[in-house]
Protein backbone atom coordinates (compact mmCIF):
# COMPACT_ATOMS: atom_id res chain seq x y z
CA UNK A 1 0.00 0.00 0.00
CA UNK A 2 2.81 2.41 0.82
CA UNK A 3 4.13 2.33 -2.75
CA UNK A 4 0.83 3.37 -4.42
CA UNK A 5 -0.69 6.82 -4.08
CA UNK A 6 -4.12 5.48 -5.01
CA UNK A 7 -4.07 2.97 -2.16
CA UNK A 8 -2.94 5.66 0.28
CA UNK A 9 -5.86 7.90 -0.68
CA UNK A 10 -8.31 4.98 -0.58
CA UNK A 11 -7.04 3.95 2.87
CA UNK A 12 -7.38 7.51 4.21
CA UNK A 13 -10.85 7.79 2.67
CA UNK A 14 -11.86 4.49 4.29
CA UNK A 15 -10.69 5.73 7.70
CA UNK A 16 -12.67 8.97 7.29
CA UNK A 17 -15.76 7.02 6.18
CA UNK A 18 -15.43 4.72 9.20
CA UNK A 19 -15.34 7.75 11.51
CA UNK A 20 -18.44 9.14 9.77
CA UNK A 21 -20.27 5.83 10.33
CA UNK A 22 -19.25 5.82 14.00
CA UNK A 23 -20.56 9.38 14.35
CA UNK A 24 -23.92 8.41 12.83
CA UNK A 25 -24.06 5.35 15.09
CA UNK A 26 -23.39 7.35 18.26
CA UNK A 27 -25.86 10.12 17.44
CA UNK A 28 -28.71 8.84 15.27
CA UNK A 29 -28.35 5.07 15.66
CA UNK A 30 -28.28 4.75 19.45
CA UNK A 31 -30.78 7.57 19.86
CA UNK A 32 -33.34 5.98 17.52
CA UNK A 33 -32.84 2.38 18.64
CA UNK A 34 -32.67 2.76 22.42
CA UNK A 35 -34.45 6.13 22.74
CA UNK A 36 -31.41 7.36 24.62
CA UNK A 37 -32.18 11.08 24.62
CA UNK A 38 -30.11 11.74 27.74
CA UNK A 39 -27.08 10.01 26.24
CA UNK A 40 -27.59 11.90 22.98
CA UNK A 41 -27.69 15.27 24.74
CA UNK A 42 -24.52 14.57 26.69
CA UNK A 43 -22.43 13.52 23.67
CA UNK A 44 -23.89 15.84 21.04
CA UNK A 45 -21.72 18.88 21.78
CA UNK A 46 -18.60 16.71 21.47
CA UNK A 47 -19.56 14.26 18.73
CA UNK A 48 -21.17 16.83 16.41
CA UNK A 49 -17.99 18.86 15.59
CA UNK A 50 -15.91 15.67 15.28
CA UNK A 51 -18.53 14.17 12.99
CA UNK A 52 -18.64 17.37 10.92
CA UNK A 53 -14.84 17.34 10.62
CA UNK A 54 -14.84 13.74 9.40
CA UNK A 55 -17.53 14.56 6.85
CA UNK A 56 -15.44 17.43 5.50
CA UNK A 57 -12.32 15.23 5.38
CA UNK A 58 -14.32 12.63 3.45
CA UNK A 59 -15.47 15.26 0.96
CA UNK A 60 -11.97 16.58 0.31
CA UNK A 61 -10.39 13.13 0.14
CA UNK A 62 -12.94 12.15 -2.49
CA UNK A 63 -11.93 15.23 -4.45
CA UNK A 64 -8.27 14.26 -3.92
CA UNK A 65 -8.92 10.79 -5.33
CA UNK A 66 -10.52 12.35 -8.40
CA UNK A 67 -7.58 14.75 -8.89
CA UNK A 68 -5.03 11.94 -8.44
CA UNK A 69 -6.73 9.79 -11.07
CA UNK A 70 -7.09 12.80 -13.36
CA UNK A 71 -3.32 13.42 -13.19
CA UNK A 72 -2.56 9.75 -13.83
CA UNK A 73 -4.85 9.38 -16.83
CA UNK A 74 -4.67 12.79 -18.48
CA UNK A 75 -1.02 13.67 -17.65
CA UNK A 76 0.73 10.31 -17.18
CA UNK A 77 4.29 11.59 -17.75
CA UNK A 78 4.27 15.20 -16.60
CA UNK A 79 2.35 14.41 -13.43
CA UNK A 80 4.46 11.53 -12.16
CA UNK A 81 6.50 13.78 -9.86
CA UNK A 82 3.28 14.74 -8.04
CA UNK A 83 2.18 11.13 -7.51
CA UNK A 84 4.83 9.90 -5.14
CA UNK A 85 3.82 8.25 -1.83
CA UNK A 86 5.53 11.07 0.05
CA UNK A 87 3.39 13.70 -1.68
CA UNK A 88 0.30 11.59 -1.03
CA UNK A 89 1.03 11.47 2.70
CA UNK A 90 1.55 15.23 2.77
CA UNK A 91 -1.71 15.79 0.86
CA UNK A 92 -3.68 13.61 3.29
CA UNK A 93 -2.08 15.35 6.25
CA UNK A 94 -2.71 18.80 4.75
CA UNK A 95 -6.37 17.99 4.01
CA UNK A 96 -6.88 16.73 7.56
CA UNK A 97 -5.25 19.80 9.13
CA UNK A 98 -7.29 22.17 6.93
CA UNK A 99 -10.56 20.45 7.80
CA UNK A 100 -9.77 20.45 11.52
CA UNK A 101 -8.95 24.16 11.47
CA UNK A 102 -12.05 24.98 9.41
CA UNK A 103 -14.34 23.11 11.85
CA UNK A 104 -12.93 24.67 15.05
CA UNK A 105 -15.77 27.30 15.27
CA UNK A 106 -18.39 24.51 15.24
CA UNK A 107 -17.14 23.36 18.64
CA UNK A 108 -18.74 26.50 20.08
CA UNK A 109 -22.00 26.52 18.08
CA UNK A 110 -24.11 24.52 20.55
CA UNK A 111 -24.21 24.27 24.33
CA UNK A 112 -26.20 22.58 27.08
CA UNK A 113 -28.49 24.52 29.39
CA UNK A 114 -30.69 23.31 32.23
CA UNK A 115 -34.43 23.94 31.83
CA UNK A 116 -36.94 22.41 34.25
CA UNK A 117 -34.21 20.18 35.70
CA UNK A 118 -33.43 18.84 32.22
CA UNK A 119 -30.44 19.55 30.04
CA UNK A 120 -31.40 20.90 26.64
CA UNK A 121 -29.26 21.50 23.55
CA UNK A 122 -29.43 25.13 22.45
CA UNK A 123 -27.32 27.44 20.33
CA UNK A 124 -24.62 29.33 22.16
CA UNK A 125 -23.93 33.03 21.92
CA UNK A 126 -21.39 32.31 19.20
CA UNK A 127 -23.86 30.12 17.31
CA UNK A 128 -26.55 32.81 17.17
CA UNK A 129 -24.07 35.54 16.28
CA UNK A 130 -24.97 37.01 12.85
CA UNK A 131 -21.29 37.06 11.81
CA UNK A 132 -20.96 33.34 12.59
CA UNK A 133 -24.13 32.54 10.70
CA UNK A 134 -23.06 34.57 7.69
CA UNK A 135 -19.49 33.28 7.48
CA UNK A 136 -19.62 29.65 8.61
CA UNK A 137 -23.10 28.76 7.41
CA UNK A 138 -23.33 30.80 4.22
CA UNK A 139 -20.28 32.17 2.47
CA UNK A 140 -17.44 29.95 3.71
CA UNK A 141 -19.62 26.87 3.51
CA UNK A 142 -20.67 27.67 -0.05
CA UNK A 143 -17.05 28.22 -1.15
CA UNK A 144 -15.03 25.61 0.79
CA UNK A 145 -17.58 22.84 1.33
CA UNK A 146 -19.81 23.12 -1.71
CA UNK A 147 -18.18 24.97 -4.63
CA UNK A 148 -14.50 23.95 -4.53
CA UNK A 149 -14.76 20.18 -3.88
CA UNK A 150 -17.89 19.65 -5.95
CA UNK A 151 -16.63 21.53 -9.01
CA UNK A 152 -13.26 19.75 -8.72
CA UNK A 153 -14.93 16.34 -8.63
CA UNK A 154 -17.24 17.09 -11.56
CA UNK A 155 -14.49 18.55 -13.77
CA UNK A 156 -12.02 15.75 -13.05
CA UNK A 157 -14.64 13.06 -13.54
CA UNK A 158 -15.73 14.54 -16.86
CA UNK A 159 -12.16 14.77 -18.14
CA UNK A 160 -11.36 11.22 -16.99
CA UNK A 161 -14.40 9.75 -18.71
CA UNK A 162 -13.58 11.65 -21.89
CA UNK A 163 -9.96 10.47 -21.86
CA UNK A 164 -10.88 6.86 -21.12
CA UNK A 165 -13.42 6.88 -23.93
CA UNK A 166 -10.78 8.17 -26.36
CA UNK A 167 -8.24 5.58 -25.24
CA UNK A 168 -10.79 2.78 -25.48
CA UNK A 169 -11.74 3.77 -29.03
CA UNK A 170 -8.07 3.87 -30.00
CA UNK A 171 -7.41 0.42 -28.53
CA UNK A 172 -10.47 -0.96 -30.24
CA UNK A 173 -9.20 0.28 -33.59
CA UNK A 174 -5.72 -1.13 -32.94
CA UNK A 175 -7.08 -4.37 -31.48
CA UNK A 176 -4.84 -4.26 -28.41
CA UNK A 177 -6.13 -5.63 -25.13
CA UNK A 178 -4.35 -7.31 -22.24
CA UNK A 179 -4.93 -8.36 -18.66
CA UNK A 180 -2.93 -5.39 -17.45
CA UNK A 181 -5.31 -3.04 -19.28
CA UNK A 182 -8.31 -4.81 -17.76
CA UNK A 183 -6.81 -4.48 -14.29
CA UNK A 184 -6.20 -0.76 -14.84
CA UNK A 185 -9.77 -0.38 -16.11
CA UNK A 186 -11.07 -2.06 -12.95
CA UNK A 187 -9.21 0.48 -10.81
CA UNK A 188 -10.57 3.33 -12.93
CA UNK A 189 -14.11 1.98 -12.64
CA UNK A 190 -13.64 1.62 -8.87
CA UNK A 191 -12.58 5.22 -8.39
CA UNK A 192 -15.19 6.56 -10.79
CA UNK A 193 -17.84 4.56 -8.94
CA UNK A 194 -16.71 6.04 -5.63
CA UNK A 195 -16.97 9.54 -7.08
CA UNK A 196 -20.35 8.79 -8.69
CA UNK A 197 -21.82 7.42 -5.45
CA UNK A 198 -20.48 10.45 -3.62
CA UNK A 199 -22.19 12.85 -6.03
CA UNK A 200 -25.46 10.92 -5.98
CA UNK A 201 -25.63 10.79 -2.18
CA UNK A 202 -24.14 14.15 -1.25
CA UNK A 203 -25.86 16.50 -3.69
CA UNK A 204 -29.18 16.39 -1.76
CA UNK A 205 -27.24 16.98 1.46
CA UNK A 206 -25.52 19.98 -0.08
CA UNK A 207 -28.88 21.37 -1.16
CA UNK A 208 -30.26 21.01 2.36
CA UNK A 209 -27.23 22.73 3.89
CA UNK A 210 -27.56 25.61 1.44
CA UNK A 211 -31.23 26.01 2.38
CA UNK A 212 -30.35 25.81 6.07
CA UNK A 213 -27.65 28.44 5.57
CA UNK A 214 -30.01 30.92 3.90
CA UNK A 215 -33.18 30.29 5.90
CA UNK A 216 -31.60 29.56 9.28
CA UNK A 217 -32.61 27.29 12.20
CA UNK A 218 -36.28 28.06 11.56
CA UNK A 219 -36.10 25.58 8.67
CA UNK A 220 -36.14 22.70 11.17
CA UNK A 221 -39.64 23.72 12.30
CA UNK A 222 -40.96 22.35 9.00
CA UNK A 223 -41.87 18.64 9.02
CA UNK A 224 -40.89 18.20 5.37
CA UNK A 225 -37.45 19.64 6.11
CA UNK A 226 -36.89 17.19 8.97
CA UNK A 227 -37.94 14.27 6.79
CA UNK A 228 -35.66 15.49 4.02
CA UNK A 229 -32.81 15.69 6.53
CA UNK A 230 -33.48 12.10 7.63
CA UNK A 231 -33.25 10.94 4.01
CA UNK A 232 -30.00 12.88 3.57
CA UNK A 233 -28.54 11.22 6.66
CA UNK A 234 -29.43 7.83 5.20
CA UNK A 235 -27.71 8.77 1.93
CA UNK A 236 -24.61 9.88 3.86
CA UNK A 237 -24.50 6.49 5.58
CA UNK A 238 -24.75 4.77 2.19
CA UNK A 239 -21.92 6.91 0.87
CA UNK A 240 -19.71 6.14 3.87
CA UNK A 241 -20.41 2.41 3.46
CA UNK A 242 -19.93 2.31 -0.30
CA UNK A 243 -16.11 2.39 -0.23
CA UNK A 244 -15.88 -1.07 1.33
CA UNK A 245 -18.58 -2.52 -0.95
CA UNK A 246 -17.09 -1.10 -4.14
CA UNK A 247 -13.56 -2.10 -3.18
CA UNK A 248 -14.72 -5.65 -2.46
CA UNK A 249 -16.61 -5.76 -5.78
CA UNK A 250 -13.74 -4.59 -8.00
CA UNK A 251 -10.64 -5.96 -6.23
CA UNK A 252 -10.18 -9.74 -6.15
CA UNK A 253 -7.21 -9.53 -3.81
CA UNK A 254 -9.26 -7.49 -1.34
CA UNK A 255 -11.98 -10.16 -1.40
CA UNK A 256 -9.43 -12.87 -0.63
CA UNK A 257 -8.11 -10.93 2.35
CA UNK A 258 -11.68 -10.30 3.53
CA UNK A 259 -12.52 -14.00 3.33
CA UNK A 260 -9.32 -14.80 5.21
CA UNK A 261 -10.20 -12.50 8.13
CA UNK A 262 -14.00 -12.85 8.21
CA UNK A 263 -14.46 -16.53 7.28
CA UNK A 264 -11.08 -17.80 8.55
CA UNK A 265 -10.29 -19.25 5.12
CA UNK A 266 -6.64 -19.84 4.23
CA UNK A 267 -5.08 -17.72 1.54
CA UNK A 268 -3.95 -19.32 -1.70
CA UNK A 269 -0.26 -20.29 -1.92
CA UNK A 270 0.28 -17.87 -4.82
CA UNK A 271 -1.34 -14.92 -3.01
CA UNK A 272 1.94 -13.18 -2.14
CA UNK A 273 3.16 -13.47 -5.73
CA UNK A 274 0.09 -11.83 -7.32
CA UNK A 275 1.16 -8.46 -8.58
CA UNK A 276 4.00 -8.36 -6.14
CA UNK A 277 7.75 -8.68 -6.50
CA UNK A 278 10.00 -11.68 -6.04
CA UNK A 279 13.54 -11.21 -4.94
CA UNK A 280 16.12 -13.45 -6.54
CA UNK A 281 19.25 -13.85 -4.52
CA UNK A 282 22.45 -14.50 -6.41
CA UNK A 283 26.01 -14.88 -5.29
CA UNK A 284 27.67 -12.35 -3.02
CA UNK A 285 29.46 -10.76 -5.94
CA UNK A 286 26.27 -10.09 -7.89
CA UNK A 287 23.45 -7.72 -6.78
CA UNK A 288 19.86 -8.77 -6.16
CA UNK A 289 17.37 -8.50 -8.95
CA UNK A 290 13.64 -7.79 -8.77
CA UNK A 291 11.26 -9.18 -11.33
CA UNK A 292 7.53 -8.47 -11.41
CA UNK A 293 5.29 -11.53 -11.43
CA UNK A 294 2.95 -11.19 -14.38
CA UNK A 295 1.38 -14.01 -16.35
CA UNK A 296 0.91 -11.83 -19.37
CA UNK A 297 4.53 -10.74 -19.58
CA UNK A 298 7.29 -13.37 -19.64
CA UNK A 299 10.19 -11.11 -20.41
CA UNK A 300 11.40 -11.31 -16.83
CA UNK A 301 11.41 -15.13 -16.99
CA UNK A 302 13.47 -15.10 -20.18
CA UNK A 303 15.75 -12.50 -18.66
CA UNK A 304 16.20 -14.68 -15.60
CA UNK A 305 16.93 -17.75 -17.68
CA UNK A 306 19.39 -15.86 -19.86
CA UNK A 307 21.07 -14.42 -16.77
CA UNK A 308 21.39 -17.85 -15.15
CA UNK A 309 22.62 -19.35 -18.41
CA UNK A 310 25.17 -16.60 -19.03
CA UNK A 311 26.39 -16.66 -15.44
CA UNK A 312 26.79 -20.46 -15.58
CA UNK A 313 28.63 -20.31 -18.88
CA UNK A 314 30.88 -17.50 -17.69
CA UNK A 315 31.71 -19.33 -14.50
CA UNK A 316 32.50 -22.50 -16.44
CA UNK A 317 34.70 -20.52 -18.85
CA UNK A 318 36.53 -18.92 -15.96
CA UNK A 319 37.12 -22.31 -14.33
CA UNK A 320 38.16 -23.81 -17.65
CA UNK A 321 40.61 -20.97 -18.36
CA UNK A 322 42.10 -21.32 -14.91
CA UNK A 323 42.52 -25.07 -15.26
CA UNK A 324 43.91 -24.70 -18.76
CA UNK A 325 46.46 -22.12 -17.62
CA UNK A 326 47.41 -24.26 -14.68
CA UNK A 327 47.87 -27.36 -16.90
CA UNK A 328 49.87 -25.36 -19.44
CA UNK A 329 52.19 -24.10 -16.74
CA UNK A 330 52.68 -27.54 -15.33
CA UNK A 331 53.20 -29.12 -18.72
CA UNK A 332 55.64 -26.43 -19.78
CA UNK A 333 57.59 -26.95 -16.60
CA UNK A 334 57.78 -30.68 -17.13
CA UNK A 335 58.12 -31.14 -20.90
CA UNK A 336 60.11 -28.13 -22.04
CA UNK A 337 63.79 -28.63 -21.08
CA UNK A 338 65.88 -25.61 -20.37
CA UNK A 339 68.71 -26.88 -22.67
CA UNK A 340 68.76 -29.23 -25.60
CA UNK A 341 70.35 -32.58 -25.08
CA UNK A 342 73.01 -31.94 -27.71
CA UNK A 343 73.67 -28.42 -26.52
CA UNK A 344 76.67 -28.03 -24.33
CA UNK A 345 75.80 -26.73 -20.93
CA UNK A 346 77.89 -23.86 -19.69
CA UNK A 347 80.35 -24.46 -16.94
CA UNK A 348 81.20 -21.99 -14.25
CA UNK A 349 84.52 -21.70 -12.65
Amino acid sequence: MRTSTTNIYIFALSCASSCVLIGFLLTHGIRSTFHAETFYRHIFTTIFPIHLTCLLIQIYLTATVAVDRFILICFPFRGQKWRSPRHAMFVVLGVSVFCIIYCVPFWFEFTLVVRNNTKVIVMSKIGVNPLFRALMRKYLYFVFVFLIPLSTIIICKTMIIKKLYTVRQRKRLLGTSSKQNRSSNAINFLLLSIVFVFLATQLPYFVFNVLYAWIGPSLMANLRARQYLAINNLLSVINASSTFILYAFFDRKFRQVGQHFLLCQPLSPSFDNQGGATRILTSNRNPSFFFSNSKSSRSSIHLLKNYRYSSTVNNNLKDFNKNQLFDNKMSSAKSAPLFEENEQRPTYN
